[in-house]
């Protein structure tokens, strides 16, 4: 939780010198900006590393083939990566993009999901013993 308040605290700080330093130079406020988001990017990084290895200790454990567990992990960083560009689009004016970003993170999400619901599906189809049409 405290390493949360200090990103929270880098963030707000960030944004309170950009909004103070656009008004004489946009380009350093800019590099600041990227600067920032930067650092952020790493933090969430570092951050997911424990889950992937989770992600890994549960594969073994369990027995569940990684061809399972990888269109769960490509769905979520799909989701993620959509919606910091769909974010970034936002604020640069460009709503319209980032709606297509979004949609465009949806498709490719149900796509990814699509091998994981058949394998899902065909296992219905023999629990219940070839009833399915």
């Amino acid at each position: 939780m405290e390493q949360f308040l200090k990103i929270l605290a880098l963030a707000l700080v960030t944004v309170l010198a950009i909004l103070l330093l656009r008004k004489r130079t946009t380009e350093f406020a800019m590099v600041l900006s990227l600067v920032c988001i930067s650092a952020l990017c790493f933090y969430a990084a570092t951050t997911l590393q424990p889950v992937m290895d989770m992600l890994e200790r549960l594969e073994t454990l369990s027995g569940v083939h990684g061809a399972v567990l990888a269109p769960v992990v490509k769905t979520a960083l799909i989701g993620i990566l959509t919606h910091i560009c769909a974010g970034i689009c936002s604020d640069a004016g460009e709503n319209g993009i980032a709606r297509m970003v979004e949609l465009c993170g949806t498709a490719m999400a149900l796509y990814l999901s699509t091998p994981l619901i058949t394998a899902v599906l065909d296992l219905l189809d023999t629990l219940l013993g070839g009833a399915a049409p």
